[in-house]
């Protein structure tokens, strides 16, 4: 039994991830905190965002503090990383403090976990100190502690009074520039289906300008009286999110540019839901096709064309998605990533005593 630090406070994926080292025989605590070695010995360190042990505010003393602990953990510990983004979501240059931070982060790490083979080789692009780590694919996740909320599709549309017949997209999560909900509303009023409903659950970006983001939050607002879309949110429970994503034929995702990883598309496995991805960055490897669709990234027309091609497959859509996502999930990738931490374990040089030995 190996004693397993899962450093984050994220509450999306992370109880699943628990549960499966747990399933494991594993001893798992979570929770950026623990990382202070006066809590306690482990024998894993399970990390994902770097931004986040600096809580989302770089300076010299929060990346040094950072970086001191992982120095002292990396003796004593096998560190792996599940690599999710290049800089933070909110960084719109590869480079500055965030990337030398991120690459500082990164270099004290035994392994580096990505979700396709496009994450490992942008961050060898990026970051060509990392070469040297040893690098993994594994597959996506999956939602499975948020399973137990499913009720299925025809209960889904029940709740949500919609009928049973008609073209049903959902848009979720965090958008993460104003021009994605742009390409939303300019693709929707181009979907020339008059039953078709809009289930819009997404939260807006940040944003530092004042005047551009009230103006395109008046522009939201009027686009909304659409009777076709159907607003929700901006946060949903996990009731509500997992009611839009069973609901609806196909999930949308708007994003730009060539991001390594997104939440929506394993959320939408999960529940055999299929998606419209934009054709760029790692979703060629992970949107399998034809049982969904990928349309040219920012395009609007483009985006339309694929939400029709998605409708026309019908059910047999979603029961393909739905077995595509029995081989993915945290159970399948710790199948994959532990005979690297068993092997690291043994090459780590000897520090302090932990916990226990890895097995």
């Amino acid at each position: 039994m190996a004693r397993v630090l899962v450093c984050t406070n994220d509450s999306t994926f992370t109880p699943s991830l628990y549960h499966a080292y747990r399933a494991r025989g594993d001893d798992v605590v979570v929770g950026v905190s623990n990382l202070d070695p006066k809590i306690g010995r482990f024998d894993v360190v399970h990390l994902h965002w770097p931004e986040e042990l600096v809580q989302y505010q770089l300076d010299e003393y929060s990346a040094n503090r950072v970086l001191n602990l992982l120095d002292w953990w990396r003796q004593r510990a096998v560190l792996v990383a599940s690599v999710h983004n290049l800089v933070p979501h909110e960084e719109d240059e590869i480079g500055g403090p965030w990337a030398t931070f991120f690459r500082q982060f990164y270099e004290r790490v035994h392994l580096l976990c990505h979700f396709s083979e496009y994450s490992r080789r942008r961050f060898k692009e990026v970051y060509p100190s990392l070469q040297k780590i040893k690098n993994v694919i594994y597959p996506l996740n999956r939602y499975d502690h948020l399973r137990p909320l499913s009720t299925g599709r025809e209960n889904a549309r029940r709740a949500l009074g919609l009928p049973d017949n008609a073209p049903v997209f959902a848009v979720c999560g965090t958008l993460r520039k104003f021009e994605e909900i742009s390409l939303i509303r300019k693709a929707w009023r181009r979907f020339d289906r008059p039953d078709a409903r809009l289930l819009f659950a997404a939260r807006a970006p940040a944003g530092k300008r004042y005047l551009r983001r009230a103006a395109d939050m008046l522009v939201q607002r009027l686009w909304e009286r659409d009777s076709r879309v159907l607003r929700f949110g901006p946060y949903a429970n996990d009731e509500l999110l997992v009611r839009l994503v069973e609901a609806a034929d196909a999930m949308l995702v708007p994003r730009l540019g060539h991001h390594l990883n997104s939440g929506l598309i394993p959320l939408a496995f999960t529940f055999g839901t299929p998606v419209v991805a934009p054709d760029s960055g790692a979703n060629r490897e992970i949107v399998p096709l034809p049982m969904n669709e990928l349309y040219d990234m920012g395009d609007p027309g483009s985006l339309v064309a694929a939400m029709k091609r998605q409708l026309r497959k019908g059910p047999s859509a979603c029961q393909d998605v739905l077995r595509h996502a029995e081989g993915l999930g945290w159970g399948k990738m710790l199948d994959v990533i532990w005979p690297h931490v068993i092997e690291l374990s043994r090459e780590r040089p000897s520090g302090e005593a932990s916990s226990g030995p890895v097995c």
